[in-house]
């Protein structure tokens, strides 16, 4: 399948030709909606900096120690909504 990948001001965005996906329409098996993940999705450090209210430096502590698990996507470090809320059940039982 044909991909195009541009990189903008609002980060990576992928586009895939129309003809592309009518070829394979039936070759190709879905994830369910609840699966698929966007860009939108995923979080940045500034996200994360607000939503835990630490320190930059933090965040790359706990990526260092492999707290959390990194997306790297052209430059740019985002996480995955689901990592996140793992990183935080660790944290309470730590915590208990």
């Amino acid at each position: 399948m044909k991909r195009i990948f541009i990189m903008d001001d609002d980060g990576l965005k992928e586009y895939v030709p129309l003809e592309s996906l009518q070829k394979q329409k039936d070759s190709v098996i879905e994830k369910p909606a609840e699966e698929v993940s966007t860009e939108e999705e995923l979080l940045t450090i500034a996200d994360l900096v607000r939503k835990f209210k630490v320190t930059r430096p933090t965040i790359y502590a706990w990526m260092n120690k492999g707290l959390l698990k990194k997306i790297a996507l052209g430059g740019r470090v985002l996480f995955h909504p689901d990592d996140i809320n793992e990183l935080i059940k660790r944290m309470r039982t730590a915590s208990s």
